[in-house]
Formats: structure tokens, sequence, C-alpha cells
């Protein structure tokens, strides 16, 4: 949970992407607006590019070494202009600044107040760049190398016994790094669930345009049953498409989001690991001058001239080295108290962030199921409505409603075109006529039809008999 200091109103969006430009020169600005109480901040918009972004990631992660910076988007150089890209990353790139927001140490950064405050951002970079280190000639780096391995050899490896933050933070190392590769593997699945529902959803408008087709081919309650079926179908492929919309940004976003904050988490880790072997290694140093020192106090005079100079000197260095350890220490203490709280504050947002995962997305597919439900069950009065027509001894005809038939759905063969197959459903000799069917209205007019005839039977004339013949 935040701090009482954390508890500061500061509600920060990321809209509006608009594209400047075209071809090489093409970039994205989004409109990033803070509405706050904070001291020393105002309510305004800027307009930034996502290399503004990336900017202030490094920023505060220099300035704050061992805080888990929040993660970015990955950059992309296809489809990066596409409608479904720009707002991804608009919904990213939001959450980076709210987490940032949320945070009592990185929203005091400086670099922050002028990402969300300043005018002149450019500027503020010139300004404030920091200068690149001097790069070190072939002499100066062989140098340092020799005087390294020899400090080395001279006094060895500082065996230190690990301290409590030493197995407390090795704890940490290997819950991250088996933590990694689980969000992996289930970013990998929620994303592949996405995808299996979109194509769901094309399979679905192809599946109602077919029996759409079908009920325009077909005449009567058939045909309208058929385009009832495919309309319902249609419909269903909107819904299940605008279904793994909702997934993809409430589900495996997040997860995907989560994936980049543990990378970020080891990056944090990464710092804590450099200082503690650049705090051994001046351990190891100093160790070698002091050793240096003894030689030469032992050694005492001698017919050496400099004697005195060289034991100066040495002392001047073991004091130089004693205080980069110190300073090396310190610095250590500091990122491992760091890490140590974000680490804790990581798995307090984690459990927020997954039990609303989850729950939403549990939430959204019993809602889904149940529109698709609904939807089948408008569909199946009408199919249930159907008569099959059939002939009795008497060549009546005797209809009788029946029950869905999933063989009546499945597609035709190329052997079996629809005039074959209606003769031989009425069991007629080949090149024969079928007797018309009654037209199929209500299930009641159909049955007084049918009791009227079975009542009254009417003979055939003499001159229809022939005709029949």
């Amino acid at each position: 949970p935040m701090a009482s200091s954390d508890v500061v109103k500061m509600t920060i969006t990321v809209r509006d992407p608009a594209k400047h430009n075209e071809g090489m020169n093409a970039y994205v600005t989004y409109k990033v607006t803070i509405v706050t109480d904070a001291e020393g901040y105002e309510n305004k918009h800027v307009h930034r590019r996502y290399s503004d972004f990336c900017w202030l990631q490094s920023e505060l992660a220099a300035e704050f070494p061992g805080l888990v910076i929040p993660p970015l988007p990955e950059k992309h150089m296809v489809r990066r202009f596409s409608e479904q890209f720009l707002a991804q990353r608009q919904r990213s790139l939001e959450k980076f600044l709210v987490r940032i927001a949320g945070h009592s140490t990185l929203r005091s950064s400086r670099y922050v107040k002028a990402f969300l405050q300043s005018d002149s951002l450019e500027h503020f970079k010139g300004v404030t760049s920091r200068k690149p280190k001097k790069e070190m000639s072939l002499w100066n780096w062989a140098t340092a190398a020799t005087a390294s391995l020899s400090s080395r050899v001279a006094g060895g490896p500082v065996n230190r016994p690990k301290t409590e933050d030493d197995l407390r933070f090795d704890e940490v190392k290997q819950y991250i790094n088996s933590l990694e590769p689980q969000l992996v593997a289930v970013h990998k699945h929620t994303h592949g669930l996405v995808e299996k529902g979109r194509e769901m959803a094309q399979a679905l408008f192809d599946f109602g345009l077919a029996f759409t087709l079908l009920g325009q081919a077909e005449a009567g309650a058939l045909g309208d049953a058929m385009s009832k079926l495919g309309h319902c179908a249609d419909n269903l492929s909107r819904t299940t498409a605008d279904e793994a919309d909702k997934e993809m940004e409430f589900f495996d976003e997040p997860i995907q989001d989560y994936v980049r904050l543990a990378k970020q988490v080891k990056l944090a880790l990464d710092v804590r690991t450099d200082k503690m072997n650049t705090y051994e290694s001046l351990l190891s140093e100093q160790e070698s001058k002091k050793a240096a020192c003894d030689r030469l106090n032992v050694a005492g005079a001698g017919d050496a001239p400099n004697h005195s100079q060289k034991v100066a000197a040495a002392d001047e260095e073991l004091r130089a080295v004693s205080a980069q350890v110190e300073k090396a220490k310190e610095e250590c203490d500091v990122v491992t108290r760091r890490v140590f709280e974000e680490i804790e504050r990581f798995k307090c947002e984690k459990l927020v962030d997954f039990k609303a995962i989850v729950q939403d997305y549990v939430q959204m597919q019993i809602e889904y199921n149940k529109r698709v439900e609904d939807a089948w069950r408008e569909v199946l009065p009408t199919l249930q409505g159907l008569i099959s027509p059939q002939t009795d001894g008497a060549g009546s005809p005797n209809a009788q409603p029946h029950g869905p038939d999933t063989a009546g759905f499945a597609s035709p063969t190329a052997a079996q075109t629809p005039t074959s197959a209606s003769a031989e459903s009425f069991g007629l000799a080949e090149g024969a006529v079928p007797p018309a069917a009654p037209r199929m209205g209500s299930l009641d007019a159909v049955s007084d039809a049918e009791g009227d005839g079975a009542a009254n039977p009417t003979p055939a004339s003499e001159s229809e008999e022939e005709n029949f013949v």
C-alpha cells in the first residue's frame, strides 16, 4: 500500500495520437494532460513524442539507481501508424505515467516535472544533458587493467561473508528469475485466446453469410429460418470481435505489461549486483594497498634514498582507495534498501492488479456467453417450428413437426444437388414429379387440413383419374 505521502491527487491521461509528416520523417505525438493539486504543478496539457517518454525513463533510471522504473512499450517499425497500434501504445504510455505519478520518489524528479509541465522540453534536455564520459585511451586502459590485475594477484579476492541483506537479495533474485518465464508463458496463452476469439469472429461471419445465402435460395419457412440463422451468426461475429478487443485491452495487455515490469525489476536487481561488485573490487584493491604499505614499513629505510617518499605515496593511495570503499559501501547500501522496498511494492501491486485482471476476465466471459446463449435461443423456436412434409399410405400429406436435425445443416456436396436430394427424400423414381408440398404456415392450420382430409375423403373424377394415370 502507498504511504501517506503518496496520497496526492494527480490524474494523468494520454490521448489524441496525431501523425506528423510522411515517409521517413513521420512521427506521432500524444496529448498528455495532468490535473493535480501537487505542489509545484499546474493543470495543463502538453504534446510528447514516444522518444520523449524514452528520455524520461532513461533519466529516471540514472537519477534513482535501484528503483524499478515503469516499463514502456517496445519500439516497432511495422504498422506503427495503424489505429489499433496507436491505441495500444497510447494505453501503455498512460500506464507508464500513472505509475510514476503514484511513486512519491519518482514524481519528485525534476525530469518528471519538466516532462509534464515544460513547453520547451527540448531546451530543457539540452541544458540538463549529462556529459558523455571521456573515452579511455589505449594506454590508460592498459594501465588500469594492469593495475587491477596486479592488485587482484597480490591481494586475491575478498572472501567477504554474506550478510543478511545478501541472503535476502539472493532470495529476491531467485523469485524474479522464476517469475518472469511464468509471466511470459501466461501472456503467450492469453494472447492465443484473444487470437482464437478473432478467428471465431471471422468463422461466425463466414458461417452466417453461407446460411443467409442459403436462405435466399430456399422458399417459404425453411428459407426464412436459414436466413434468420445466418443473421444471428453474423450478429454474433460482431459480438465476438468486440469481445476479442475487450479481452485484448483488459486481459492480454495487462499481462504483457507485467512481463515488461518484471524485466524492469531485473534491471533494478542488476544495479544492486553492479554496486556490490564495485564495492568488493575496491575492497580487494584496499587489501592490496594495505599489503604494499606493510611491506614498505617492514623493509625499513635501508639504502633506498626515496623510501620515505614511497611510504608517503603508498599511504596516500591507501587513503584514496579507502575513501572509495566507503563511498561504494554507502551507494550499495542505498541501492539495497531501494531494491527491497521496490520488491515489496511490486508484490503488493501485483496482488491487487492480478486480482482485478482475472476478475474482469471471468466477468467478461460470463457476460459474453450469456449474450451468445440468448442469441441462439432466439433462433431455436423458428427452427423447431419447421414442419417436415411426409406422405402416408393413402397419398395424403401428413406433416408432423420435428426437432432440430443436425444432418439438415450439413453443406451439400457436389454429388447431392438440391433437386436430387429432394427426389430421394420423397421416395420418387428418377424423373417423377413430386407432389406439391403444403405451404408451411402455422402448425394449427396444417393440423386442421389433415383432419378434414381424413374425415371426408373426396373421390377423384374419371377424367382426373385418367389424367393422373
